[in-house]
């Protein structure tokens, strides 16, 4: 029971950022409806919800600390469905549009690419995310190693100093030598 109080007051449960997850994809939609209303319905929520999509994906993998891969795919999933959601809910007249004349197969077969390419972005990121993090911990051990050994061999290096020199005048104008 403690750690379920603990979730609600942080907002992570289990390694799910379900707080921060809920209003990214609620921002994100507002500001899909916010676009499609201030074009006058010109700018479909097709390009919307894509874009919106890759941005949830990557404030959510940049915020959360575990699970990255996983809170990415949710996110991206739920953003991305729910603007399939607006789209032929809100956007219907150009989604009715593009049945009618028998682009249904092209329709939909455009919402199903963009989905699994959302879903594997959302994926790839997180994983070299995390890679990445794993990879400058693993150098930063290797270093702090490095260091450890340094200051064991009692040798105490003189600081590095840089040496002015005078500059050199080259070609017309040189001063003889006095």
């Amino acid at each position: 029971m403690e750690s379920t109080t603990s979730a609600w007051k942080t907002g992570v449960w289990r390694g799910w950022y379900w707080r921060f997850d809920l209003l990214t994809v609620v921002a994100i939609a507002a500001l899909e409806c916010i676009v499609y209303y201030a074009s006058g319905g010109k700018y479909s929520f097709f390009f919307s919800s894509e874009l919106g999509t890759l941005i949830a994906v990557v404030a959510v993998v940049q915020r959360a600390k575990e699970k990255r891969s996983l809170n990415g795919l949710v996110v991206g999933a739920v953003s991305y469905l729910l603007g399939f959601l607006f789209q032929c809910t809100l956007g219907y007249a150009e989604t009715h549009d593009a049945i009618v004349h028998g682009q249904a197969r092209a329709f939909y077969t455009q919402i199903a690419m963009t989905f699994v390419i959302a879903l594997l972005f959302a994926w790839v990121y997180g994983w070299t995310t995390d890679w990445s993090e794993r990879r400058r911990a693993e150098l930063a051990a290797e270093r702090a190693k490095k260091e450890a050994q340094k200051g064991v061999s009692g040798e105490d290096e003189r600081p590095r100093v840089r040496i002015h020199r005078k500059k050199k005048r080259r070609g017309r104008g040189k001063r003889p030598k006095s």
